[in-house]
């Protein structure tokens, strides 16, 4: 009885994940100013990564960084430092709350890595994640086809119009159209989702290596042209929960007719999302996916072998073509414009930078650090993660995260005894 409760519940999580985005259960506003970086928010899906961690400490009786490991110790050491910088944080609060986050989050990989028993648990999560992406490919159509949202309670879904400002848009052939959100507050973050899906539905036929390195990659290229997709709340359980499965997991076996399915409303949700960085990596994982996959024989006919050698080749094509269209289907000057807001955003961040080396300012902290004199829409951070965490963390702190990552993946390869 109580392994099917705990298999509803980490299956229940796994599908709310998509909708419990814009799920707001409480938010203070640090600054009079109305923007998302100096609120400070608390979502269910907070409550719903906390649950995770409360299960899993039930179940193993271990608190979360308590071995005597030098792991342990270098994890304790990277918090203890952050939490050191709420003494001189413009805003300490802030800073609180993601710290809070960061802690959540690390304890989830920290239990999986320690206790690999664990990731059978986490099949549930994902094969949950899975049916709530279906239901968000079916939302993201229907919002598409209606250019407007779908009747949702607004804690859900957005309230989307052509006619608000707001909403992100994408001009086809002079007709403006409304971008795919599904329940998710942005495109972007929506289209990142249904990549990190993607990834764990190939690597049963990609493999754990090949699959990593295309999910190491994906997090690389999305940090590097927008924080957002990385950090926001959302993308970063999902992103934590898809890493966790794609090392320690099993393969996902679903029944075919679903499987198939599945990539379908995935290739459509990213489409509709009309994200830049996600028809992009779209383009390379099925590449890799059909180059590795699809040019194996789909026929023991020996006089068959010759002619099916080129259809992968002929779909790779006919694929990239189709990329590039979705890819460069907006105007182009749209593109230089995005490229000098983000030069003028690492302006600001070199400025932070090279005034707050060693410390940084604090998590959470970089927005309320710019200067004043700005119109509202210049009040955004670096566009850049690891400029970010430099900004925030301080040379110091970034330095010891590097350190703790690199002997994470050290012990994972060789162990902890070597």
């Amino acid at each position: 009885m109580k392994s099917k409760i705990k298999v509803f519940i980490y299956t229940i999580i796994g599908i709310s994940l998509p909708f419990l985005i814009r799920t707001t259960l409480f938010s203070y506003t640090i600054r009079n100013i109305k923007s998302p970086y100096t609120t400070i928010y608390l979502h269910s899906l907070d409550i719903a990564v906390l649950l995770v961690c409360l299960l899993l400490f039930w179940k193993t009786k271990k608190i979360p960084f308590s071995g005597y490991k030098i792991v342990d110790k270098l994890w304790i050491s990277l918090f203890c430092l952050v939490l050191l910088q709420l003494l001189w944080a413009k805003y300490p609060l802030i800073s609180w709350a993601w710290a809070v986050r960061f802690y959540l989050g690390a304890s989830v990989i920290w239990y999986i890595n320690r206790f690999q028993y664990l990731a059978k648990d986490l099949t549930y999560l994902i094969k949950g994640l899975f049916i709530g992406m279906l239901i968000q490919a079916i939302i993201v159509i229907i919002q598409f086809i209606l250019q407007k949202n779908i009747g949702l309670p607004i804690v859900v879904e957005s309230v989307l119009s052509t006619q608000i400002s707001g909403v992100a848009k994408v001009n086809i052939f002079d007709n403006t159209l409304i971008r795919g959100y599904g329940t998710f507050p942005h495109p972007n973050i929506l289209g990142f989702s249904g990549i990190l899906a993607l990834i764990i539905l190939y690597a049963t036929k990609l493999g754990k290596g090949v699959s990593m390195m295309i999910y190491l990659f994906t997090l690389i290229l999305a940090g590097g042209i927008d924080h957002y997709i990385v950090t926001s709340v959302q993308a970063f359980s999902i992103t934590i929960f898809t890493g966790l499965q794609l090392v320690y997991g099993n393969y996902i076996k679903l029944i075919k007719p679903f499987s198939r399915v599945l990539v379908l409303a995935l290739h459509i949700l990213i489409l509709l999302s009309f994200s830049k960085t996600a028809l992009t990596l779209l383009l390379l994982i099925d590449f890799i996916y059909l180059t590795f996959v699809a040019r194996k024989s789909l026929f023991h006919v020996e006089q068959f072998q010759k002619k099916l050698k080129s259809i992968p080749r002929i779909i790779n094509n006919t694929l990239a073509i189709i990329g590039i269209m979705f890819l460069w289907i907006l105007p182009y000057q749209q593109i230089l414009d995005t490229i000098a807001t983000r030069i003028l955003y690492v302006k600001d961040s070199v400025q932070i930078i090279s005034s707050n080396l060693w410390f940084g300012v604090g998590l959470g902290q970089y927005v309320v650090n710019l200067s004043d004199n700005r119109e509202l829409w210049q009040y955004e951070p670096v566009h850049n993660i690891f400029l970010l965490l430099l900004s925030e963390l301080g040379l110091i702190n970034f330095s010891l995260l590097v350190v703790v990552i690199s002997v994470e993946y050290y012990t994972y390869i060789y162990g902890y005894k070597k």
